[in-house]
């Protein structure tokens, strides 16, 4: 375990520490998947307590842990994130990167920041609820454009579809190096140098093994290439190789 990993299961300890002592809901800052899968690794739930990961919506990237004492029920209401919604105007179009760093402008740190959700007309962004008010009054500019900003209540939001483009390919396997070179139409030598620098994450994991076995549904992160998803393993060719389905985010 790194010195990183252990921080951060020092950090989670301490959730349960906090949550044992005080006999109520503790809760950390967003978790992005790295962090998450960290934690499903290398760390115990310990018995005698409830927990929830949840980052405001159903398949969230960026999730919030509650520690929750025995007594009491884990509800996704009782976590303390709040969304906010930002209008633009329509000949503007504002990318992840301007509403990330219009934050961090603000001086708010990235965990207490969770998914930034776009759709054709703004964005929505989940933050800690302690810092939403301060959020909503402070930002009416992205990147030069006038933004109208309110809080929205959580049960009436709906998480626009994510924007993804769909590709058809053939792979010589499920192997790691495989997928990679047929998703990127790269050569396997130069999947190779990606796999073997770390540019290539499988589930948020880092994958240094390039006959590593990938399966429907997992997500390859690829380092100045995007996140890509294998949506859909076919049936075989006549020479053995197999059908894929990959999606990219975009």
């Amino acid at each position: 375990m790194n010195t990183n990993h252990k921080l951060l299961i020092a950090r989670i300890n301490d959730l349960f520490s906090l949550c044992d002592k005080h006999c109520e809901m503790k809760c950390s800052d967003f978790l992005d998947g790295g962090e998450l899968a960290v934690i499903e690794d290398e760390f115990q739930i310990p018995y005698g307590y409830n927990t929830l990961f949840f980052g405001g919506y159903e398949n969230a990237e960026r999730k919030v842990l509650c520690v929750f004492p025995e007594w009491q029920e884990s509800e996704e209401s009782e976590v303390p994130i709040s969304v906010i919604r930002f209008d633009v105007p329509k000949f503007r179009k504002l990318t992840h990167r301007d509403y990330l760093g219009t934050l961090m402008s603000l001086g708010i740190d990235r965990s207490k920041t969770g998914d930034i959700l776009t759709d054709d007309d703004g964005t929505y962004v989940f933050v800690m609820s302690d810092i939403a008010e301060y959020v909503a009054r402070n930002v009416n500019k992205i990147a030069n454009a006038g933004v109208n900003t309110k809080i929205v209540d959580m049960a009436d939001f709906i998480p626009p579809k994510p924007k993804t483009t769909e590709k058809m390919c053939v792979c010589a396997s499920l192997r790691l190096d495989a997928v990679v070179a047929a998703t990127l139409n790269i050569s396997r030598g130069n999947t190779e140098k990606l796999i073997s620098s770390g540019y290539v994450k499988l589930n948020h994991r880092e994958v240094l093994d390039r006959s590593k076995q990938v399966g429907e549904g997992d997500l390859l992160s690829i380092r100045n290439y995007g996140r890509f998803i294998l949506k859909d393993i076919g049936n075989n060719t006549r020479k053995g190789r197999l059908h894929i389905t990959v999606e990219k985010f975009v």
